[in-house]
């Protein structure tokens, strides 16, 4: 009777089909990892935030990309990685395209720290953002030798090449990297700034008023540094009320403008103010 009894209890044992339940326990941890993704992209808005910064970006609106970019990290969200890796390079690359390089270069080392993004291609745009950092802060001998390395795959580096060889009075290189940038992507008001800088300091004045001219009717950004090689011209054929005329308007443009106040400053000294 008894070893009946221990036969029934085996028996019953037996009828628990293992495999079953381990497919239902694994379909019910499924279930419950889908819910938590989905419930996370639901109450997150990192994807609107990064695709209103990506709207912004693209119509050129940096400040108000990289506010909603920031928005968009700040967002918690499970499997975001990929998705804040390039959140991270859009931003770095809105500090590029505004030459706050110093922040790129930190905004590129988070990458390399923090993401599996292509480590190459992240180092490289890092080492291009701190060496124009450095040609900012007018270290133009470290600054070149990194942006000679990498001018093949970025054209526009010609400009700032022509600028280092500029600082080295070498105005042979300065020509032949100008004259490249100039012939991918033509002339701006910095170029005609350079190019009249080049031609006051070796007394060639009509060159210099010329490219002075074609750059004030150019595009603004560099309106008070070709204003005030333009007063330096009429200083330099001695014609200072015309002078004094153009440093006056140039103060009243951009009173914070240091190079321009110092030359008002220093012309209101030498002329007749009479009429005023």
């Amino acid at each position: 009777m008894a070893r009946r009894n221990r036969r029934r209890r085996r028996k019953k044992r037996s009828n628990i089909d293992f495999g079953k339940v381990f497919i239902f326990l694994l379909a019910c941890a499924i279930i419950i990892f889908a819910a938590v993704v989905i419930l996370s992209k639901l109450i997150s808005h990192k994807d609107r935030y990064f695709d209103e910064g990506l709207t912004y970006y693209q119509n050129s609106e940096y400040d108000k990309a990289l506010d909603k970019f920031t928005e968009a990290l700040s967002e918690k969200q499970i499997f975001s990685q990929n998705k804040d890796k390039n959140t991270r390079l859009y931003i770095a690359d809105i500090y590029m395209k505004t030459a706050d390089y110093k922040k790129a270069v930190d905004e590129y080392d988070t990458i390399l720290q923090k993401t599996s993004a292509d480590k190459k291609d992240v180092k490289k745009m890092q080492e291009i953002a701190q060496a124009l950092s450095d040609f900012s802060d007018s270290n133009y001998a470290g600054a070149l030798p990194v942006l000679e390395q990498y001018v093949k795959d970025y054209p526009e580096l010609y400009l700032y090449i022509g600028t280092c060889y500029a600082s080295m009075d070498d105005s042979e290189h300065m020509f032949e990297n100008y004259e490249k940038y100039i012939k991918k992507y033509g002339y701006n008001s910095y170029l005609y700034a350079q190019y009249a800088a080049y031609y006051i300091s070796i007394g060639e004045l009509d060159n210099a008023y010329g490219y002075i001219n074609n750059g004030l009717a150019s595009d603004n950004t560099f309106q008070k540094e070709l204003r005030l090689q333009e007063i330096t011209y009429y200083e330099k054929i001695q014609d200072y009320d015309k002078a004094y005329e153009l440093a006056k308007e140039l103060y009243n443009l951009y009173p914070d403008y240091q190079a321009g106040a110092d030359e008002y400053n220093f012309l209101y000294t030498r002329v007749s103010h009479d009429d005023e």
